[in-house]
């Protein structure tokens, strides 16, 4: 709970700061969305565990994050900033970034590195589309 705590202030003070709040938004909705899902798919419907530094996982969660990670991202980007194909590329890497760094972040910092990097690689993603 801390570390999305930290996130969610980190994310809010930054881009909110620079009048980009969607992003902010993008960081914290992978998180709720992509990750509880991810946790609902895979308590419901895993059937195929993998383990990463004593924490395991299903590869059915894995997905779901995946999945939900790149819908909400398309959805933030298109109402921010009108449907561009960008707004279906970018959200792609960070939606595959979310999904790894949710499976390898130990003990909890989950909470603390996948918003954080969704965020900050949308945002840089979108400086340069």
């Amino acid at each position: 709970v801390f570390y999305y705590a930290l996130s969610i202030t980190c994310l809010v003070a930054w881009f909110w700061g620079i009048g980009a709040p969607q992003f902010a938004t993008v960081g914290v909705i992978v998180m709720s969305w992509g990750d509880g899902l991810a946790a609902l798919v895979g308590q419901r419907w895993g059937k195929h565990d993998y383990h990463f530094m004593g924490s395991k996982r299903t590869l059915e969660g894995s997905l779901a994050m995946l999945i939900i990670s790149y819908l909400a991202t398309c959805l933030i980007l298109v109402i921010a900033q009108d449907m561009t194909p960008s707004t279906l590329l970018i959200p792609l890497p960070v939606a595959v970034v979310a999904t790894v760094l949710e499976a390898i972040s130990p003990g909890g910092t989950d909470n603390l590195t996948v918003p954080l990097a969704s965020a900050s690689l949308c945002y840089g993603l979108s400086l340069i589309a």
